[in-house]
């Protein structure tokens, strides 16, 4: 399967409540004009996170950055970039839209990292006569000075938020600005909220993932950071399920943080479990295929909901030989549930609130304990001393 060919389906949060957004009005937003020169600037200056693992997972055609270039160099409009400064660093900033465009300038002038820093023009076809043209034979050539000028001395619209009231605000910013046909995901954000010796593990771990290329139907890591989040979702669930509130972002967001907090306690742990969920996603894709793997009947979806409910039990060494030795029953049960309004509800509808993410985890696992008659413990459902209902696990034995 060609990278990117496979269909991803996102699920939204339960909405945000009023305390959640009552300070989102003290955030600052303000736009301003920087020049090329000046961007490119703040970013070897390290004042725009820019930092050579985002530039691992490069998503434009060379033919793409070279029309963005072009574009710059005959003056058409460019879209805007939106920086969020980050908390206590006054004019450092994260990019929460705009990265592969601030990419490219990085590139193209030569001050990025790997095989396509300081890469040459190509494909144009209103200015034809600078392909095969890098920035430095620009620069080093007298009669190219106005097309130098020209791309360093036009501006980009850059609007910077400054007093951001929580994550959640960047979370709506970000998501707001990212609802055409490619969906970033939120894990690029969490990535550069949440740095640190976690954030740098599940990502080079992610890059080293035969198991999330095999998943997401790729040859290369995710330029979205998709796979980092398949990890990080499975990591939550696996070791943080009761503190989970019903808003997926915000669960992850935490997840990740205590994970940094405690890392030279939590690594043991992380890289076992991570161990366990390439051996959940080798049986996984045996019992169902790689293309039908958490796919509803018909569907090339990738359904990360349905996936979280069969990799939570796969990973346990003794649910997963069971799963491997009867494959027939582990077959009608999905077909089962594939025909189950409950479930197909809750793989479709608020699949981030408690309530459903509760019906997937727990009509798998019963459905997994009667059909390959073995005992475990199955996810249940509590009423905490707040009064809200929480999801109550304490492994599988």
């Amino acid at each position: 399967m060609a990278d990117n060919e496979l269909e991803f389906v996102d699920e939204e949060d339960t909405a945000l409540a009023p305390e959640d957004t009552a300070s989102f009005s003290d955030a600052v937003l303000y736009s301003s004009d920087w020049t090329v020169e000046t961007v490119v600037s703040q970013m070897c200056n390290a004042n725009i996170e820019m930092n050579p693992r985002f530039q691992r997972r490069d998503a434009w055609s060379p033919g793409g950055k070279s029309r963005f270039i072009e574009s710059i160099i005959l003056g058409f409009p460019i879209p805007q970039i939106v920086l969020a400064e980050k908390k206590g660093k006054k004019g450092q900033f994260i990019v929460l839209d705009g990265k592969q465009r601030l990419l490219a300038l990085l590139q193209f002038t030569g001050n990025a990292e790997g095989p396509r820093n300081g890469f040459r023009l190509s494909g144009l076809d209103v200015r034809a006569d600078l392909n095969r043209r890098s920035y430095n034979a620009i620069s080093d050539d007298p009669n190219r000075r106005d097309d130098l000028n020209a791309f360093l001395n036009n501006t980009i619209r850059t609007v910077v938020i400054r007093n951001w009231p929580n994550t959640n605000f960047l979370h709506v910013v970000f998501l707001r600005l990212n609802t055409g046909s490619v969906k970033l995901s939120p894990q690029e954000l969490r990535q550069a909220m949440v740095p640190g010796p976690f954030s740098e593990f599940i990502d080079d771990a992610a890059l080293a993932s035969e198991h999330t290329r095999r998943l997401l139907g790729r040859t290369t890591p995710d330029p979205r950071m998709r796979d980092v989040e398949l990890l990080v979702r499975f990591l939550s669930f696996r070791e943080f399920l009761p503190t989970y509130r019903g808003r997926m972002k915000e669960f992850l967001d935490d997840v990740c943080q205590r994970l940094t907090d405690s890392w030279a306690q939590s690594k043991p742990v992380v890289e076992a479990d991570l161990a366990e969920f390439n051996a959940a996603v080798d049986a996984l894709i045996a019992l169902f295929g790689s293309d039908e793997l958490a796919r509803k009947p018909g569907s090339k979806s990738f359904n990360r909901a349905i996936f979280d409910a069969l990799v939570f039990y796969a990973a346990d060494p003794t649910i997963r030989e069971a799963m491997l030795a009867q494959p027939g029953p582990v077959h009608e049960l999905y077909a089962q549930l594939m025909g189950d309004d409950q479930f197909t509800e809750a793989i479709e509808s608020d699949t981030a609130g408690i309530p459903h993410t509760f019906d997937r985890l727990s009509k798998w696992g019963l459905g997994l304990r009667e059909k390959l008659q073995i005992q475990f413990n199955v996810p249940e459902l509590v009423q905490g001393d707040d009064g809200n209902v929480r999801i109550a696990f304490n492994g599988f034995r």
